[in-house]
């Protein structure tokens, strides 16, 4: 009774919720608008600026994880790890619009006047800043993982040989922690794929310079231009599902070896 009873909520919600939006984007794409998407050079500017952004934001957050990682192996009783711990998951729970400001007051030009008009704020570094506020505590989550199902027997081994806790944690703990290191790396980059608001309040929407695919999204639609923005929302699924992919290939390689 109950086996039928997940049956019949389960598939016509998942069907109507998740596969119908993303059909709804494929079955309206249209001819004019893949060529007008095509050749416009600010949707390429905005691929290039997305990926280049993703990647560096994902590099950055895997090594602060890094670190996190450290702290939660061996000084879980710290104060530094007590702070980092309480303040790791609040980008998740913050609306990213109070993310954005957020960045936008403490990277901005009351503070960082110097470095020009707007200070970091309305460039790349603050398209890549934004992506890793939002995309860093995935990753952080994915070294915690990977740290906790290690054997506590092979640390112990490697302390009885005389090395301390960082030889041990980067000559030991990281070089197991290979589907954790890449699981992190690939989450955060996929999330900061799909960031919007903290990046386009902190980062801006500027056509060339700080765009990026979902803001290019954005702003097609604003104007109008919906076939255009409806072949970029279906690369971008695409190039979602590309890095999923690339996810649960790794995962069972990883798993395999």
């Amino acid at each position: 009774m109950s086996k039928n009873i997940i049956h019949a909520f389960f598939l016509p919600l998942f069907l109507l919720l998740i596969v119908l939006p993303i059909l709804a984007l494929v079955v309206n794409l249209d001819k004019e608008g893949i060529q007008k998407t095509i050749i416009d050079p600010f949707f390429w500017s905005s691929v290039k600026n997305t990926i280049l952004a993703a990647i560096l934001a994902a590099g950055l957050a895997l090594v602060v994880s890094i670190g996190f990682a450290y702290y939660h192996l061996f000084h879980k009783q710290s104060l530094v790890y007590k702070m980092a711990n309480l303040f790791n998951d609040l980008p998740i729970a913050l609306p990213h619009t109070v993310a954005g400001l957020a960045l936008l007051l403490a990277f901005g030009r009351k503070t960082m006047g110097f470095l020009g008009e707007t200070g970091a704020a309305f460039t790349l570094f603050a398209v890549i800043i934004a992506m890793f506020f939002v995309s860093y505590a995935l990753a952080a989550r994915a070294l915690i993982s990977g740290v906790d199902q290690m054997e506590p027997e092979v640390i112990d081994v490697a302390r009885t040989l005389g090395d301390n806790p960082v030889q041990v944690y980067f000559k030991v703990v990281l070089p197991l922690m290979g589907e954790a290191l890449f699981s992190g790396f690939v989450l955060a980059f996929s999330r900061s794929l799909s960031e919007f608001a903290a990046v386009i309040m902190f980062g801006g929407n500027l056509p060339g310079r700080t765009q990026v695919l979902a803001s290019y999204v954005f702003t097609k639609v604003e104007v109008g231009d919906l076939d255009m923005a409806v072949t970029a929302a279906v690369f971008c699924v695409a190039l979602s599902c590309l890095i999923l992919s690339m996810l649960i290939v790794g995962r069972h390689r990883y798993a395999k070896s």
